[in-house]
């Protein structure tokens, strides 16, 4: 752990170019780090020896009966404390790390305004994916970034048209994304820099591909360091161009019988089933079927919206994650319409709970 936390404290020193502020190149940043009773309670402490006020950080005495719940950077409680501590102390950035500290998430103040922050917002999902592409923008132009299979059309065009760089949107699991981020280096077929997951699983080439939470939050230390340090706004501006969707959800309907044969059963039905109706009628909701999606199916619904139905590997569970404008138009363009494709098919009807897709 000494050797870990020295090149962890180093790379941040280098990531602020710290030559010129000293061993301290974090001074004047107020930082709130939420471990969650978990494994990144240590990342406070390099904080605090690189100059950073973390005194008002939470949750850092390990402690595997985990008293305030399950450390998740998605989940709304765990978001919601930090951001009140953040708001609570004028705060710089909030993280946030899991049980093991292999993700993190970020809290931001939206307002930067002679040291006093206001609107605090959130930091993960997409968001994560493209600020820390910005950094790989600049550093390494033109690279690949390669993320799971549920990330927004508003990223990819992020990424491409902002950036300029290249997307490549594989399977979900950090070990799909991280393998096909290395055959790609590999194969000289692109310069990849970063493999992660929206869940916030990210793994970097210059941190030997290894998925590491508390490496994503060197990154983003280190460009908040840069940023204060030039004079700059939030970092949220950075993204401004990222376009998001006010409604993003993701539905779970569990396989009546168990099984994961079943489970099978029941996604090939309702997945054919999605991809005929968006071939032949789609233009009735104005589905578009995305053909070069490789997991499950995949379906643009217009203005930057989409729905994905995949199924899970481990569990009985066949998922729906949606983006749309709003509620409404979810409503109409994809539940009502996924129902009724249920709803016309009995052996799916009947070997899938959709109580949650009613809901």
């Amino acid at each position: 752990m000494p050797d870990y936390k020295d090149s962890l404290r180093n790379a941040i020193i280098r990531e602020v170019k710290g030559e010129a502020t000293g061993d301290r190149p974090l001074e004047g940043l107020r930082i709130v780090v939420n471990a969650g009773n978990g494994a990144g309670y240590f990342f406070g402490d390099i904080l605090h020896d690189l100059g950073a006020d973390v005194s008002h950080s939470i949750l850092l005495q390990p402690d595997g009966t985990f008293p305030s719940g399950v450390p998740n950077p998605e989940d709304r409680k765990m978001i919601k404390e930090t951001t009140m501590k953040c708001e609570e102390c004028n705060a710089d950035l909030g993280i946030l790390f899991d049980t093991d500290a292999d993700r993190s998430g970020f809290i931001l103040p939206r307002n930067v305004d002679g040291g006093n922050n206001a609107d605090y917002e959130p930091l993960n999902r997409n968001r994560l994916i493209a600020l820390l592409s910005t950094i790989f923008a600049k550093s390494s132009p033109g690279s690949t970034i390669v993320t799971d299979s549920v990330t927004s059309e508003g990223l990819s065009k992020f990424l491409v048209n902002d950036l300029d760089l290249i997307h490549v949107r594989f399977l979900k699991g950090y070990a799909n994304v991280i393998g096909k981020a290395r055959e790609i280096l590999e194969n000289g077929t692109g310069q990849a820099e970063m493999a992660i997951e929206t869940s916030g699983h990210c793994a970097m080439r210059e941190n030997g591909w290894m998925d590491d939470g508390t490496y994503t939050a060197v990154k983003v230390v280190g460009l908040l360091a840069r940023t204060v340090k030039e004079g700059g706004n939030s970092l949220l501006d950075s993204i401004s161009g990222l376009e998001e969707m006010p409604v993003e959800d993701e539905i779970r309907m569990e396989v009546v019988d168990g099984s994961l044969d079943s489970t099978g059963l029941i996604f090939d039905q309702l997945a054919e089933a999605i991809a005929r109706r968006a071939n032949e009628k789609g233009g009735e909701e104005g589905w578009e079927l995305d053909e070069e999606n490789l997991e499950g199916v995949r379906v643009r619904t217009g203005g930057g919206g989409f729905f994905m139905l995949r199924k899970s590997l481990h569990d009985p569970l066949i998922s729906l994650q949606v983006e749309g404008k709003s509620h409404d138009e979810v409503k109409f363009n994809v539940i009502l319409p996924v129902l009724a494709i249920i709803e016309k098919h009995p052996s799916i009807l009947d070997g899938l709970d959709v109580e949650p897709l009613r809901q």
